[in-house]
């Protein structure tokens, strides 16, 4: 075996894995009726994001805190990452901070890092109706959209129309049994996501984080740990109780109970219960 430091070459697509592309809507996610097919490359071009970095309430350094493989404002900003974004600190100046932003983008979007669970669907879905409406300005529960003129001319912040979209979509995690709600909803979605792609999962209870990818006929099965920037291969069996990180498995291959991190292992291969491959190739 090998037994250097691997420099594994992980897809750079892995990082803005898009779960929203294989999201079959199961009904409408708010009361609005929005048109699903209209065209939104709009907003790409003419929306700046704005995530605003929630001061720390019951963990230090909230923003930052990891919800499988993806801090809470990574996962923020997946959801406008179709779009310009920069990232602000909050305080009491807000409004003067979001007027003093340079930008030729017409429509501001302002979020908080403590909002996870938005999503591209529903971000999208909050421009078009703002848009559709002619608003100058939108409340929501946990930030506002803006028309960069009218921000601009702002003296104070003004009573604004408010939505009715998906409240747990737009609440803040300031508890940690939000927190906990956030992670199992946040599971669930790349659970979905996978099994939507051909991957093959026995059970529920098992952990993939965000960045994993897994081609289709993979087999997983219960109590399975995959994290990092890991790919998973077709035909690739992941019988109970494995541990991957950042590592490559080849096509066919068995793991069978086995802590793997920093590894490639070849097509074919099958790794017996409690081997412990780190930074090898076999």
């Amino acid at each position: 075996m090998e037994t250097t430091e691997l420099d594994l070459e992980i897809s750079k697509n892995q990082i803005s894995i898009d779960f929203d592309a294989l999201e079959e809507p199961e009904e409408e996610s708010s009361t609005l009726s929005l048109v699903s097919a209209k065209n939104l490359d709009w907003i790409k071009d003419e929306v700046l994001f704005v995530v605003v970095r929630a001061k720390d309430t019951f963990i230090e350094n909230l923003s930052e805190f990891q919800l499988l493989g993806k801090s809470l404002i990574e996962w923020v900003k997946m959801a406008g990452n179709h779009c310009q974004t920069i990232v602000i600190d909050d305080d009491e100046n807000l409004l003067l901070r979001l007027k003093n932003i340079q930008t030729d983008k017409k429509i501001m979007a302002v979020f908080y890092s403590d909002t996870p669970l938005l999503d591209k669907a529903l971000f999208n879905e909050i421009l078009s109706y703002f848009s559709s409406k002619g608003f100058n300005a939108l409340k929501l529960l946990r930030g506002a959209i803006f028309r960069v003129d009218y921000l601009k001319a702002l003296s104070e912040f003004v009573q604004a129309p408010s939505s009715k979209f998906n409240v747990a979509m737009l609440e803040k995690i300031d508890s940690n049994k939000k927190l906990a709600r956030a992670y199992q909803i946040l599971k669930e979605k790349i659970l979905s996501f996978h099994r939507r792609n051909g991957v093959i999962l026995m059970e529920d209870n098992i952990s993939i984080d965000a960045d994993v990818e897994i081609e289709a006929g993979a087999v997983i099965y219960g109590n399975n740990c995959i994290e990092g920037q890991t790919i998973i291969s077709k035909g690739a069996i992941l019988k109970s109780g494995n541990f991957v990180k950042d590592s490559i498995i080849g096509k066919n291959v068995v793991l069978e109970g086995a802590y793997i991190e920093k590894s490639k292992i070849s097509d074919g291969k099958r790794v017996l219960p409690f081997e412990k491959i780190v930074n090898e190739s076999i």
